[in-house]
Parts: C-alpha cells; structure tokens; sequence
C-alpha cells in the first residue's frame, strides 16, 4: 500500500495575484496511487521523482512530463503516479498574463513541457528543485523564478482581473451579463477568455457552477444535497447530468472512490484561502513592480 500526503503554501506576496498556491504531493510505499483532478486553471508541474500519467476526460492516458504545464481544464482528469514527489503551482488568469506571452487556449486541457510557455531556461527549474535541501529552500526557488519571469505590466492585466471577478460573482448568470459588467461587447469576451482564460465563456460558466456545487456537497450526505446545488442549475437531475459531463461519472460514484489526495488537497486548500478547489478563487490585486 502507499499513502499519499500534500500541503499546500502560499507564493510570495507579490506573485500572489498571478499564483494561487504551491503545493507538494508526496507519495510512500511501493505502489501507485490513482485519483481525479477538479477542472481547474492552469498549472505547473514538477515531477522531482516517480512518475505520473494523466487522462483528461474524453482523452487517451498520457505520461507528464517531468516539468510540464496543464493549461486550463474544462473537465477532469484522472492521474496516476508512482512513489516520489511532485511539486506544483497553481496559475491564476492574471498569472498567464504576468509569466507566459502564449496563447491560453493552445494549453487548454492539455499537457505541454513546460518549457513551452516560460521559454527554454524553465528546464533549468527542476534541477535546481531537485538539489533543494528542503520544501522551504524548493519554495524559495519557485518565487524568485516565478518573479524573475514577470514580464513588464500588460494593458491586459486589468482587464484580465475585471473578467476573473465577474465569473466568480455569483450573478453572473449568462454571457451577456459577463460581458456587460467588464464593459466588452459578447464576441470581445469571447476572444479576451480564449486568449488569456483559455476557454470560451460559456464553458467556463458552465464549469463555474459545477465547481460552487461540488464545493458546497463534497461535506455533505447525498440525502442532504438538494438545498445545496448551486441555483443556476435547473433541477438537480440537471446538475447530475453536469457532473456526468466534468467527472465523467455520477455524484455517488465519485464520493465512493478513494481519494487518497484530492480529499486532503481540498481540506488544505479551504483552510489556507477559504475554497476547496482552484476555480473558486477570486482574483488579487497585483502589486506594482519596481522599475
């Protein structure tokens, strides 16, 4: 048997706008562990030891590169990995804007070397990862690389922020009430999220009131659940087709699996910044660079 654990730590202050956190995943013992992803934002992984495999829902089972980058999910994925460690970090929309000049939706449910979107010396990463004597000194690394390759202020980025927090405001409740509270025509927004958000708008508010439903039940018996899904959704045989749609298996089944991470990552997650998932978090303001 293996045992998995994970903690999760907060980016410097100034990268905390672009990243939402750092995580470690260890995994003991002498088999591998399997467990399923959340639709999430982008993020950057760093296998320092084992090996991983991941299958995005309605994708063949692929290997993870060892410093890979997962661009926004629209659905989930089910990993695999072998006894080692893995460190990650979670990007924020804001984050694509500050670190990578790439177009999101070229990483959009997607695995693609890292090195792809932060440029080629991003190889150099984990190495310096690996030598690190401690998760404090592993976490330092990741801040001054992260803050190294912040490009200079984008005119996106406040538009990119204005996007963020009107998808995560709860009344948005259609794409033209998206667009209107940013201030764009619809076929604006439809281009500013594929380029900086990585998918269309309204898959991301469709996979927006999954995520609040799935935070709100994932404590609860499914007895309970009725005067908890989230009120975009029609009736509740409309959000179970939904988590059909993004976990690619009934409510029931999903909570029966084991979770041998994700249950702890959630648990983590909420304690640190108030939500057990990614796609929850409301965006930061981002704090000036120095000249």
């Amino acid at each position: 048997m293996s045992q998995a654990t994970v903690s999760f730590h907060l980016p410097a202050p100034e990268l905390r706008h672009a990243i939402s956190t750092y995580y470690i995943l260890r995994v003991a013992g002498s088999e591998p562990v399997e467990d399923m992803v959340h639709p999430e934002w982008a993020n950057v992984r760093l296998v320092l030891s084992g090996k991983w495999r991941a299958r995005f829902i309605g994708q063949a089972a692929q290997p993870v590169p060892p410093a890979a980058m997962s661009g926004a999910l629209e659905r989930g994925a089910v990993v695999r990995g072998t006894p080692g460690i893995l460190i990650g970090a979670g990007l924020l929309p804001q984050g694509w804007v500050e670190l990578t000049d790439q177009p999101a939706n070229a990483f959009a449910n997607r695995l693609r070397p890292l090195s792809d979107a932060l440029g080629s010396d991003a190889d150099d990463l984990l190495p310096a990862l690996r030598a690190a004597a401690a998760d404090g000194d592993a976490l330092a690394i990741l801040d001054r690389v992260f803050t190294g390759k912040r490009r200079r202020p984008s005119p996106a980025l406040p538009l990119v922020r204005d996007i963020h927090a009107a998808l995560v405001d709860l009344e948005t409740r259609s794409v033209e009430d998206w667009a209107d509270q940013v201030g764009v025509v619809p076929r604006q927004l439809e281009r500013l999220c594929q380029r900086y958000l990585g998918l269309r708008p309204s898959r991301l508010l469709r996979r927006q009131r999954f995520l609040r439903t799935l935070a709100a039940i994932r404590e609860v018996k499914a007895g309970g659940w009725s005067g908890l899904i989230d009120d975009h959704y029609v009736d509740q045989s409309h959000f179970i087709r939904d988590f059909h749609y993004f976990l690619d298996m009934s409510p029931s089944a999903y909570f029966a699996r084991p979770q041998p991470f994700m249950r702890e990552a959630g648990d983590r997650r909420k304690a640190l910044l108030g939500s057990p998932v990614q796609g929850l978090h409301a965006p930061a303001a981002a704090q000036r660079q120095a000249p």
